[in-house]
């Protein structure tokens, strides 16, 4: 798992339309590079230790992001098979 800081995104954001969603999502609903604080992750694929450089497969960020930290996935503890986002669940247009 690498933690990185997204130092060009916007922060400015409370409320975005998602693209293919159509209706307005708070924020923090989302995984949206605009953020207030702008601290991003992704799940990476170690593919190779070269001196103190890692060779990986799967980040999401542009070159020369700042890297904040790299931690291990335990799918154990890190894996949630049935977690859902409770809005994406909803027909569009529908609201519980």
């Amino acid at each position: 798992v690498i933690l990185y800081w997204m130092d060009r995104s916007r922060r400015d954001i409370a409320v975005q339309v998602p693209r293919h969603y159509g209706e307005g999502r708070g924020t923090f609903a989302l995984r949206s590079p605009a953020r207030p604080n702008p601290i991003a992750m992704s799940v990476v694929t170690l593919k190779e230790v070269r001196g103190t450089s890692l060779l990986v497969t799967g980040l999401d960020c542009l070159d020369g992001t700042p890297l904040i930290d790299i931690k291990p996935y335990f799918a154990s503890v890190d894996s949630v098979p049935d977690a859902v986002v409770g809005w994406r669940q909803e027909p569009k247009g529908e609201k519980r």
